[in-house]
């Protein structure tokens, strides 16, 4: 398979909102038809799979292990900042499934942990106004 299926496919399995590929694309430069969702993390991951499989053009052949390995970096980033909204934890979790529905199973497929959606709590006690007390 190379980049441009990969990324077709991806399309298919994640939404033309996360993935708006350009049917018209010939370079990674004009590879998206329209902003994703998750503009920022949607750009790395393409540059990140293009580069981590070495590829030169769009239609370059990828692998499983180069491409599970381009997206580990951005996937731990994500989890572990404390700003990262929950649906794009959501996302990067569809992404993992589908990479790994599109790669079939394979012996040298990452293990997956559950998802752990931790965030901050913020007490909100106060912040909270004081109710005045009647003296009637």
């Amino acid at each position: 398979m190379n980049y441009l299926e990969l990324l077709q496919q991806l399309e298919a399995h994640l939404g033309y909102h996360q993935l708006p590929l350009n049917p018209a694309a010939t370079a990674i430069k004009d590879l998206f038809e329209s902003s994703p969702l998750h503009h920022d993390f949607s750009k790395r991951l393409a540059q990140s799979i293009y580069s981590g499989n070495r590829c030169r053009s769009l239609t370059d052949d990828v692998e499983r292990a180069a491409t599970f390995d381009a997206v580990a970096p951005l996937r731990l980033e994500a989890l572990r900042h404390n700003r990262t909204d929950v649906d794009l934890v959501r996302t990067i979790e569809e992404l993992c499934v589908a990479l790994n529905t599109i790669f079939g199973d394979g012996e040298a497929a990452p293990k997956r942990s559950p998802p752990t959606e931790s965030g901050q709590v913020i007490d909100i006690t106060p912040f909270r106004r004081r109710r005045a007390r009647s003296r009637a």
